[in-house]
Order: C-alpha cells, then structure tokens, then sequence
C-alpha cells in the first residue's frame, strides 16, 4: 500500500503531491507537447482542463484511497505550480513501477530527478523494497534522470507500454533498503520519523522566539512550519542515497523537539548533528537521552567516523549538552558567522567513533537543563 498520507513531499528541487483541480489547465497544456505524447505513456489520446478534473475526482483519487495508484504532481518547489507528473502504478506486495513526465516550460531544472529522489522515500516509508522504470529506447531524458537517481538499466525487449502500446523498452530497477533502525526508543523516550501531524507541535516549539534565538531562521511561521515538516518526511536516513535523518523526539506520546543528522563528507564517513527541545521539557535530561541516541545510532548503524556540532557560542547550554553526550569541544570560531545583523562566535564539538566516552544511547542523568535551541548548521 502507498502511503499517501505523507503527501506532500518536498526537497529543493521538487515538490511530490496530490494532484488538485487547478493544476487541470496546466496537465493538459503540458499532454500536447510532442515529448511527453511520445515518452509519457498517455492513455487517453487527448486531454482537457474538463477531463483532467474528471480524472482528479475519479480514478485518481480512488487510486489514492486503495494505495495501489498514486497520479501525483510534480510542482515547482518555490511556487507549488504544476511542472509534470509523476506515477505510481501497478503496486503489488512491495514493489510498484513508476512514470514521469515534466511540462515543457519547466524543463532543465532537474525536477525529474528530484521528484524521484521523493517517490523513493515515500516508497520506503510505504514499506516498497522494489521500483521498475520502463522507457523508450531513445528517451535519454528520462534514462539520465533514472540513472541519477540509482535505478540499474536491464535488457531491451518488445513490451507492452502503461498506455497498452506495443514497444520496444527500456527496463530499469531500483532496490530501496528497508527502514529498519527507527524508531529508536530509550528508556523514556521514542524517536521517530517525521509526520504531517506533527505541524501543529513543532510550529509551536519552532515559533517560540527563545527558541528561535540561536538559530539562523526567525521564528517560524505556520506555512513555514508546514513547508519544513514536508521535507523533512523525506529525510529517513544517511544509507541508500539519504541525504538527512530527522527524528521527532517523543515523551509519554508528546512531541517535545527533534533531532537531525546529516554528512558533510559522505565519502569520509563524516557528518553533523543538531537538535531542538521544547523549553518546557528542559532540566530533566530529555535532551542527552535524544542526543545519545542519535550518536549511537550515528556509530553503530551508519558506521560513521566523526560527528560535529557547531553553535552560536552564547548558546551555554547547547555547549553543555554537547560536553554531557561525550562530544570534545575543538574550536571557539570569533566572529566568523553574520547572524540577524551581528557577527557571532561559533564553538565546535566533535565526537570520534574510537573515542572512549560511551554513545550507547543510555540516558545521561545529569539534572543540568538540556538545551531548547538547535545546534548552528553552517
């Protein structure tokens, strides 16, 4: 089954969402260009604002309520308007094939390749192990953007098309590794991947101007905290292509802040951590236990051989919670970061996986306040 209830998806390429009544103008402008009658797969042999909208409130939207069809938009990720489609179609067990067109006025941007990357996570979090891809021979387009995004190029073989043509096609197939680590649960508390239902939680943490304080953003706003959450649905891991794991941290089933992790040197095994508690649930060592965790996870599951924290060096108890979790502070930068109109210091805390201090994941009961604010991402 698809899990469509993480709709929308986002990164910085590409939103992934459902399709809406006024992107209909949009598809079926988008149907009539020579490219996408060719390679799209189309099957109806001509479309209208009118039947798009049919579309829309017909099959689409039972093959969103079955889980087994998803006919998705592929949107500009700065305006939301339409830019191509993508589908999802054929899901049975745990595999699914995908189809992508992109609207011509919106070529050249790598919103294929982006839209993919999404459509992986969400089948990954759909418990999908197995995507296929079938294209034309000569559509090197989409060849590079299935390349791109880890898809294996198989044989070429006669094949009847999506759209019930016979061809000769491209097969490709891509493995999607299972989630296995999370959530992660300690002895008070579970982390886990992002929901849309967490919005209404963490834009009141986020939105908090003492949280906000050592942060680069301003404190958020609704549509900000709503446009955060949707890419951080996608951020499930550092393995199989993953470019971020974020974790809602919960306490006797309330959200009460987060943690992310994310390389800075993929290839040398190195990345960076940073988290967020709610001021409320301070002193009470929450905070450590989420951090453990996340550094445990980060050595022992990802194999990772460094991890770095960096801070606005006001942020006392961030260096503090830094020191507790085992992490050596190695620099104190002055003045190298602009920040809300004035230069600010930065501390930076490391954590080696051949160090002695532990990161079993066991909470530090130190009854020192954990810090409300996020570690400063430069």
């Amino acid at each position: 089954m698809l899990s469509t209830s993480l709709l929308p998806i986002r990164n910085e390429r590409a939103t992934l969402r459902t399709m809406r009544h006024s992107d209909a103008d949009a598809y079926a402008a988008g149907t009539r260009d020579a490219a996408v009658r060719k390679y799209g797969h189309l099957p109806e042999p001509e479309y209208t604002a009118e039947s798009v909208r049919a579309l829309i409130d017909g099959p689409i939207r039972e093959g969103l309520d079955d889980g087994d069809l998803a006919v998705l938009a592929i949107a500009d990720p700065t305006t939301d308007d339409f830019a191509g489609s993508l589908v999802l179609f054929g899901a049975t067990g745990t595999s699914v094939e995908v189809g992508f067109w992109v609207h011509p006025d919106h070529r050249g941007k790598q919103l294929s390749t982006g839209a993919l990357a999404l459509a992986i996570e969400l089948l990954r979090r759909s418990r999908i192990t197995d995507v296929t891809a079938r294209i034309l021979i000569d559509n090197d387009a989409s060849r590079r953007a299935l390349e791109r995004s880890g898809f294996v190029r198989g044989e070429a073989m006669h094949d009847t098309t999506p759209s019930g043509d016979s061809a000769v096609l491209l097969h490709y197939r891509r493995a999607i590794e299972a989630i296995e680590a999370f959530p992660l649960t300690t002895e008070r508390l579970r982390l886990r991947l992002h929901e849309h239902s967490d919005v209404r939680a963490l834009d009141r943490i986020y939105g908090r101007s003492a949280v906000a304080r050592y942060l680069l953003d301003e404190p958020w706003t609704m549509p900000e905290t709503v446009r955060h959450v949707g890419e951080r649905i996608a951020h499930t891991g550092l393995a199989d292509g993953g470019t971020k794991l974020a974790l809602v941290v919960e306490h006797d089933g309330a959200v009460i802040g987060d943690v992310t992790l994310w390389p800075t040197d993929p290839e040398h095994r190195v990345a960076e951590i940073g988290w967020v508690l709610d001021p409320e649930w301070g002193g009470r060592g929450l905070a450590s236990e989420a951090v453990n965790a996340v550094l445990s996870t980060a050595f022992t599951h990802y194999r990772l051989h460094r991890v770095a924290a960096q801070m606005d060096a006001r942020n006392t108890a961030s260096a503090e919670l830094a020191r507790r979790v085992g992490m050596t502070a190695e620099a104190h930068l002055r003045q190298n970061w602009w920040s809300k109109g004035e230069w600010t210091d930065t501390l930076i805390f490391g954590a080696l996986a051949g160090d002695t201090d532990p990161h079993s994941g066991r909470p530090d009961r130190a009854p020192r306040a954990a810090n409300p604010q996020r570690n400063r991402p430069l």
